[in-house]
This record gives C-alpha cells, sequence and structure tokens, in this order.
C-alpha cells in the first residue's frame, strides 16, 4: 500500500525530530508529510533540509486545521491510506506494518488505530470500545480478538491508519474546530458507516508533557486556559451532533454548572471561557468539506 504518514507539528523541533527518525525506521515504508502550523522555534529551517519530507507550511490552524489540510494533500495524491498523528507520537518499527496488517485482516475498516502508551508505560488516549449493536458486522469478534483486535466507536488522532477511500466518502475533519474533539468527531464520523478497530499488536508512546487526563480545573498556564474555549463548543457540538436531545441537554447542564463551579471557586477566568464556549455553541455549524477528485487536485 502507499501510505501517507502525516504529521502535525507546532513548535517542537526537538520532539518533531525524534517522530521523523521512527517514522524513516518504519518496516513499511511510507512517505513523510509534516503540516507545519506556523512555527517559530527552527522547525521551518529543520524541514527545509529534510529531502525526503514533504511539507506543508500555513497559519497556525491548531491540530484540526493541521489534520484536514494534510488529509486533502494525501486524498488528492493518490495515495491508498494517510497515517495521523501528532508530534509527540514515537512509533516503534512495526507500528505501520502492523496496522497495515490488521487492515488486510478487515478492509472494510473505516479506520485502524494503535494501542497507545505514555512514557511511563501506562496506557493513554484509549480509544472507545464500540459497544453499539454490532452483530451484522462484527460476526468473527472471536477471530478478531484472537488477531487482537478490538471493534472501536472512536479514537485520538495519535496513530491512526485512515484508508483514503474512506476520507473521500465521510470528508474531511472539522478545521473549525482548532484544538480537541476534532479526532473524537472524525472517527465517530466514520464509525456511524463503517467498523473500526484497535490494532493492539501495533503499539506507540505518546510522549506528551501531561500524560493524565487534561483538565481546565488543574490547568495552570494561562494561554492554555483561553484554549479550552475549544474544548467546551466542540464538546457541545459534537453532542448535537450525534447524541439524543436529551443527552445535548444533560451535556449543557454539566458545562453550566461547571461553569458555576469556577466562578464560585473565585476563578472568574475560567467561569468566562466556559460561558463564551456556551455562547458560542449555539451558533457554531462548521461544514463538511471534502478532497477534490482527479483532474481538479491537480488544477
Amino acid at each position: 500500500m502507499r501510505v501517507a504518514a502525516l504529521v502535525v507539528t507546532f513548535n517542537r523541533v526537538d520532539l518533531l525530530r525524534e517522530v521523523v527518525d521512527a517514522l524513516r525506521g518504519q518496516t513499511h515504508e511510507a512517505q513523510i508529510v509534516v503540516v507545519d502550523n506556523g512555527s517559530t522555534d527552527g522547525t521551518a529551517e529543520w524541514l527545509s533540509q529534510q529531502a525526503d519530507i514533504h511539507v506543508i507550511t500555513q497559519a497556525n490552524l491548531g491540530g484540526a486545521g493541521g489534520f484536514n489540510t494534510g488529509l486533502r494533500y494525501v486524498a488528492e495524491h493518490n495515495f491508498d491510506a494517510c497515517w495521523l498523528m501528532d508530534d509527540d507520537v514515537i512509533c516503534p518499527p512495526t507500528a505501520l506494518a502492523e496496522l497495515v496488517r490488521a487492515y488486510e485482516i478487515a478492509p472494510d475498516a473505516g479506520f485502524i488505530c494503535s494501542k497507545v502508551v505514555g512514557s511511563d508505560g501506562q496506557p493513554m488516549n484509549v480509544p472507545m470500545v464500540d459497544q453499539r449493536q454490532t452483530s451484522e458486522r462484527y460476526q468473527d469478534w472471536m477471530g478478531l480478538v484472537a488477531e487482537q483486535m478490538i471493534k472501536v466507536e472512536a479514537a485520538t488522532f495519535v496513530s491512526v491508519f485512515v484508508p483514503t477511500a474512506v476520507v473521500r466518502r465521510v470528508g474531511l475533519p472539522f478545521r473549525d474546530y482548532f484544538i480537541w474533539g476534532d479526532d473524537r468527531e472524525y472517527t465517530t464520523r466514520i464509525t456511524r458507516e463503517l467498523p473500526a478497530f484497535v490494532a493492539c499488536r501495533s503499539v506507540v508512546v505518546h510522549k506528551r508533557n501531561i500524560q493524565g487526563n487534561l483538565a481546565l480545573s488543574t490547568e495552570t498556564n494561562a494561554r492554555r486556559i483561553a484554549l479550552f474555549v475549544h474544548y467546551y463548543r466542540n464538546r457541545l457540538h459534537f453532542s448535537r451532533l450525534y447524541e439524543p436531545r436529551l443527552s445535548l441537554l444533560k451535556q449543557y447542564t454539566l458545562v453550566a454548572l461547571e461553569a458555576l463551579g469556577m466562578l464560585l471557586g473565585g476563578q472568574p477566568r475560567k467561569f468566562a471561557v466556559i460561558a463564551r464556549a456556551i455562547f458560542s455553541s449555539f451558533t457554531f455549524s462548521p461544514k463538511i468539506e471534502f478532497p477534490k477528485k482527479g483532474k481538479e487536485a491537480n488544477s
């Protein structure tokens, strides 16, 4: 298969070097494609010296905008599949080969994702196991378990293998999400039409600075606090798209109660972030974009 390894990066050149070195060492060959979201730390200079990497440079559109751009490029340039990851995912040599192997076992899959562990070896970015009615598309579950494959409903963009035929079918990730939730929405969009699996024999290491769960309540970095407006807005938008009305009402109630707790706890800035997210969610309605086809892509 002709696979593109897509990495979205922003101001982490040292980690990016490590990620790229690991991608170069894969037993299954992949064309490395890096979307640089306007880095200012020397990333662009380093990338300009790498002859084997296709580089796309753009303004900082967040992870969502980066994956939107990168997937569009891959789908429009005749690759069979795209292997998505952030710039802090270290992939052992057989990571991609095991994903391809799993796809050959389940060729109707919408995506295949890796088992993810943190720097401490503990599981993280654990995909959501699919507990929906699946008898019509998951009859050979015992055989798949023997192959260490489990059906999932959603995953994060930390080593996800997506056939480009699927990208053309369901469209691209919402670039307007900017950060947080774009991966859950996109993989859920796929599994509403196609089955998807985690291939536990494909293991990658996520070297994220914060190894635990991200939470506004414990966040102290002022810049990251401001970014949480995307987290809450996207969470509410996801609920509006995929959950029943009662669940949507529950989500709004939970988010509002969390905002009230911030205000009563003497954290007015965090309250303001959540309040802004709630109000913006009422009008937030991004449209699905699709890659161009054939001659359109080459024009």
